[in-house]
């Protein structure tokens, strides 16, 4: 293989590579309303997922102490949600005020999970407060209860500045909203909605 074609080569693979990347980056999935919000570790992050819905026109409930029989109810009614956002991170003050630990957090939002599965709902799990939501041991478990077993990633660049989120999109093969920053949610949520 004489230098040319060597490099012909390497460039065609380059191709292949950026397009499947390219590829990877579009293949996100549709959100469907209604949707609803909730938190694995009572974290201000669904509060502040809510008014960035408000602020884009997008109808959002926020139930920070969601429970799979909650789901269950919604959709017996016959209002039923589409997608699931679960924002990870942990507060202790915000577990402390709700009563409750983070094994009573990973045990109801596995079984939120489980009951959106059944139900064929959307789920997002998000990360977007930041490093300041990853710097403890109840934090790493909001994050490995939700983000390798959600159907899309949503965060904002300073929560992914190491490529945390990157790496587990990568090896799960889960489709990654990047955002800039937490304003850049709304109108990135909007543009994936669909009737």
């Amino acid at each position: 293989m004489n230098f040319f074609t060597k490099r012909f080569f390497v460039l065609i693979c380059l191709g292949i590579f950026f397009i499947t990347s390219f590829s990877e980056q579009l293949a996100l999935p549709n959100i469907k309303l209604p949707i609803v919000v909730t938190t694995c570790g009572q974290s201000p992050g669904a509060l502040k997922f809510r008014l960035i819905c408000q602020r884009a026109g997008i109808q959002c409930d926020q139930q920070d102490l969601l429970t799979a029989e909650m789901l269950r109810n919604k959709a017996a009614s016959g209002e039923g949600y589409k997608t699931l956002v679960i924002t990870t991170g942990t507060s202790l003050k915000g577990m402390g005020a709700a009563g409750v630990d983070i094994n009573f957090e990973v045990n109801r939002i596995k079984e939120v999970m489980e009951e959106a599965r059944k139900q064929g709902i959307l789920i997002i799990g998000a990360h977007i407060e930041g490093m300041a939501r990853r710097v403890d041991e109840t934090d790493a478990k909001s994050i490995e209860t939700v983000i390798p077993n959600c159907d899309m990633i949503l965060v904002i660049k300073e929560s992914n500045s190491d490529g945390f989120f990157t790496a587990i999109s990568e090896e799960k093969q889960i489709p990654i909203l990047e955002v800039e920053g937490v304003f850049d949610i709304g109108p990135a949520i909007k543009a994936l909605i669909v009737q």
